[in-house]
């Protein structure tokens, strides 16, 4: 196959995929009939070929939320989509993005954007300044660094706001409050300079404005962003990064705009540099109780009647001021999938044990712990099942049914009896608390 020919292949796949996936009203009778190229695309196509057998190769961003070769975006806000299209020029070692504006029926290139590397590693649109004409953001990639640059779009004449500040991970937020998103670049320490995050807004009279907080010392890889608010309804971001720390692997920074402008870590001691609250093992910060405020978790070791330790989990909010307020606890089952919500009188007074003696079934069980005596007295248990009539099994012996999940089901079975030990526990408590567990609340990975 010549290579002209694979790159008309290459191109029309890719537009197809680009336009199936927009905002297209398919009918049942368009379900049976053959896909039809509008006469326009074709033309697109046509101006695509000029630049492939000029030795213009596809070079679809790697990373982020927009990975096609050629994709659909309405820029300028007129409600007609504008084509960008992303290449290489190997000849030259160039990345190039043209952008295609439709006029008099046909696609012209309105602008390029020219850059060196060996790919590109992402894009954004974003309207930074509330004008209704989309930032393009463009990460990108020389070697194992990555550098951004933002660029501005005005008549589709293209101006470069901000050029080349290295990276790591890229977040849009709207971290300023302003109702108009920034953008916040992150870097991962060097041998003569820490992490940090500076956020880039652009004002309305196109000055862009920058501002710089550190994160926690001894980061080495960031593992999830992720944008929430704080106790007092404040935006924030949440850095969750692994590194080395004398109490656990993961620690998270927590970012926020003051009224003055100053960016900063609110949750950063001063002395050691480190968001020392928030260090732990594994569990990545979420609204785990889905109240629009994120959390970050803290794990504590339970009182067992086995070898086994086992741990409660404790989440924290902030505040702007930087004071971590305790919120709730939890008690999570990794290897069954499922978690509690513990009522706040059960969180000093339990222990847990976990029993597997019957083929099929994996048993939790929560007792009250007396610490003046040492003893424990069961109350609650908590079952995976799993294997044949998993759900039927799941509602006989005392056991009531909570939800299936595949070919598992979960199920509780109260033991003592309702509100003892001067505990706050019913049927109707337990099915409001407990969950399943979705792979994301673990460590993660940016976004």
């Amino acid at each position: 196959m010549s290579k002209k020919r694979r790159n008309i292949i290459i191109f029309i796949a890719v537009l197809t995929a680009v336009l199936l996936t927009g905002c297209l009203n398919i009918t049942a009778d368009d379900l049976f009939s053959l896909p039809e190229i509008a006469p326009e695309h074709l033309r697109l196509q046509a101006h695509i070929n000029i630049l492939t057998n000029q030795g213009a190769e596809f070079a679809p961003p790697s990373r982020g939320p927009n990975r096609q070769a050629v994709q659909l975006v309405d820029l300028n806000g007129t409600g007609t989509s504008e084509v960008i299209a992303f290449f290489s020029i190997p000849e030259e070692g160039t990345l190039r993005v043209y952008i295609f504006e439709m006029y008099d029926g046909d696609y012209v290139v309105a602008s390029t954007i020219e850059g060196i590397g060996t790919e590109i590693d992402s894009v954004r649109y974003v309207d930074m300044d509330g004008d209704g004409i989309k930032e393009l953001v463009i990460g990108w990639q020389m070697g194992a660094l990555r550098y951004m640059s933002i660029y501005t779009l005005q008549d589709f004449h293209v101006e470069e706001l901000v050029s080349r500040v290295e990276y790591s991970e890229i977040a849009i937020s709207d971290i300023t409050g302003d109702e108009t998103d920034d953008i916040i670049v992150f870097r991962l320490p060097t041998h003569d300079a820490g992490a940090v995050a500076e956020v880039y807004s652009l004002m309305q009279d196109g000055e862009v404005v920058r501002e710089e907080a550190r994160l926690s010392n001894a980061i080495e890889s960031i593992t999830r962003i992720q944008t929430g608010r704080l106790i007092d309804g404040s935006p924030a971001i949440f850095v969750d990064s692994e590194g080395t720390f004398e109490s656990g692997s993961l620690v998270t920074d927590v970012l926020v705009m003051s009224r003055d402008g100053e960016f900063s870590n609110i949750s950063m001691e001063s002395v050691s540099g480190i968001s020392e609250s928030t260090i732990r093992h594994r569990m990545a910060s979420t609204d785990i109780n889905n109240d629009g405020i994120l959390k970050v978790p803290s794990l504590r070791l339970l009182a067992t009647q086995s070898e086994t330790e086992y741990f409660a989990i404790d989440w924290y909010t902030f505040r702007n001021s930087g004071e971590r307020v305790f919120s709730l606890t939890t008690y999570h089952n990794t290897f069954d999938e499922w978690f509690l919500i513990l009522p706040v009188d059960w969180r000093d007074n339990i222990s847990v044990r976990r029993e597997d003696s019957i083929p099929g079934e994996r048993t939790i069980i929560f007792s009250y712990y007396d610490r003046a005596t040492g003893e424990h007295e069961s109350f609650l248990k908590v079952f995976r099942l799993s294997g044949e009539n998993a759900a039927e099994r799941a509602s006989t012996g005392g056991r009531e049914l909570l939800t299936t999940a595949g070919a598992s089901a979960y199920a509780f079975e109260i033991i003592a009896p309702p509100d003892s030990f001067g505990l706050t526990f019913n049927d109707t408590i337990i099915r409001e608390n407990f969950r399943l567990i979705y792979s994301d609340w673990l460590a993660g990975s940016a976004t």
